[in-house]
């Protein structure tokens, strides 16, 4: 009797010992990652279009309807305020079922658009820098190749 009970003790510790591992392991697959680099920008889809009720981004059109919430730099607005260019975020339920995502149709329930979202002047910016490096990258080349 003593025996089956020291049988059964170390075949749950040896169990434990077993399970404990794999989920601390699992804890660390589950970790988040963001969605950009850290230190720069969050990148928002932009507004491809605009025709009536209508417009598209990315590769979702969307539809707005009377009781969708529009929202531009903090303060509400209508689809008239939505441009092409704008940095939008869009809360969205499935309208009309297609083929894809492109014959999808959605239905916008909240829109947050940035007017002033200075994409261009962004880029522009990253790609002065990458010619910076990349410069210094050759000079240091070029200098430790005369040595």
């Amino acid at each position: 009797m003593k025996t089956r009970r020291q049988l059964l003790a170390a075949m749950l510790s040896t169990g434990l010992a077993v399970v404990l591992p794999a989920g601390a392991a699992s804890k660390k697959r589950k970790r988040k990652v963001p969605a950009t680099r850290p230190g720069h920008a969050s990148e928002l889809p932009t507004v491809a279009w605009v025709k009536g009720n209508r417009f598209k981004v990315g590769r979702k059109t969307y539809v707005l309807d009377d009781s969708t919430e529009v929202v531009v730099n903090g303060e509400e607005a209508g689809v008239e305020a939505l441009k092409p260019g704008m940095q939008v975020m869009v809360s969205s339920r499935l309208g009309k079922l297609g083929d894809g995502v492109e014959d999808s149709e959605y239905r916008a329930t909240r829109v947050v658009a940035r007017r002033d979202n200075q994409l261009e002047k962004k880029a522009q910016e990253r790609a002065r820098k990458q010619r910076e490096r990349l410069k210094a990258q050759s000079q240091r080349r070029s200098l430790n190749g005369k040595k």
